[in-house]
């Protein structure tokens, strides 16, 4: 075997199985043809990632469907959160010694934007919805941007609600829209007006512990909402809310001393570094294919059991 067989081999090596029974001695073939150079061995290595990404997206596996679930389901959500912050300043304006009621651009971007999102999910045409998502991740990065740099933990407390608006973006980019309302709809509907009261009841004379359940009710009518779908699509949901929970222990474990360091010494506040905003990006990214792949795994598993057949 050549040495330059033996290079393409190990490169080729970096694709699915399924992919290289298929096209390994074809592949190999037209590569041998040319000289091997950095932008052929860039290339592999490029598609080889795209071939594995592509893996939990293949057809026929209600990937699509579900993506408009969690658009519709998400946008839902997101536009509570918005409207949650709405209520809160009407609340506080309403105290004694209060600030006169004033909503400002950044959380007008964020209703209008997350409103405009789900009217379009449901009903109206996917660019102006994609572009409603678009706003309103951009008012979600804005909110706490704000006061980064004289509170730099304020973007680690809004950081699931940065990915959840990415969420919802990127699976609106993906969806294929079903038929109205999606199962699960009036309980995570029921989730976003409790959210809302929530934020009505915060500074309200409403006994604490009625104010602390309440989020906790939201969570687990939207859990009742997901319950409530299909399996198969079901399953697919949870992909996609995966990289939304996993910033709540990411952010507790891995940025703990950075809060508590900014929060005793604010005459000199530390600001996030390259390593921390990649770790921030890539592991919600990460668990979301983790849990993609592990999905496929076990529909794979199903389908061999039920038929005796290995999945090829």
């Amino acid at each position: 075997m050549t040495s330059p067989e033996v290079r393409y081999r190990r490169l080729l090596a970096l694709y699915p199985r399924e992919f290289r029974r298929e096209y390994e001695d074809e592949m190999l073939g037209v590569l041998m043809a040319d000289s091997p150079g950095p932008a052929q061995v860039f290339d592999l290595v490029r598609s080889a990632l795209a071939a594995h990404l592509s893996r939990p997206f293949a057809p026929g596996r209600d990937w699509r469907r579900a993506a408009w679930v969690v658009q519709v389901f998400g946008s839902m959500l997101m536009l509570a959160m918005a409207l949650r912050v709405v209520a809160i300043e009407v609340t506080a304006s309403t105290l004694p010694y209060g600030n006169r009621f004033d909503l400002d651009t950044v959380e007008t971007l964020r209703v209008v934007g997350w409103s405009v999102a789900l009217a379009s999910a449901l009903f109206g045409p996917r660019l102006i919805g994609h572009a409603g998502a678009v706003v309103g991740l951009v008012g979600e990065i804005g909110a706490p941007a704000r006061y980064y740099l004289d509170t730099p933990a304020m973007v680690l407390y809004s950081y699931w609600l940065i990915v959840g608006a990415a969420v919802v973006l990127a699976a609106g980019l993906g969806a294929k829209r079903g038929t109205w309302p999606p199962r699960g709809s009036v309980p995570v509907a029921a989730a976003g007006v409790v959210l809302v009261l929530h934020g009505f009841v915060l500074f309200g004379n409403v006994l604490w512990p009625i104010r602390a359940a309440l989020p906790w009710v939201a969570v687990a009518l939207a859990g009742l909402g997901v319950w409530r779908l299909r399996p198969a699509v079901r399953r697919r949901v949870v992909a996609w809310a995966v990289p939304v929970v996993v910033t709540v222990p990411v952010v507790r474990v891995g940025f703990g001393g950075f809060i508590e360091y900014n929060g005793f010494h604010p005459e000199s506040l530390r600001l996030l570094g390259a390593v921390q905003v990649a770790a921030l990006v890539l592991v919600p990214v990460a668990t979301f294919f983790v849990v993609a792949e592990l999905n496929r795994r076990l529909e794979a598993s199903r389908a061999v059991s039920r038929t005796g057949v290995a999945d090829k």
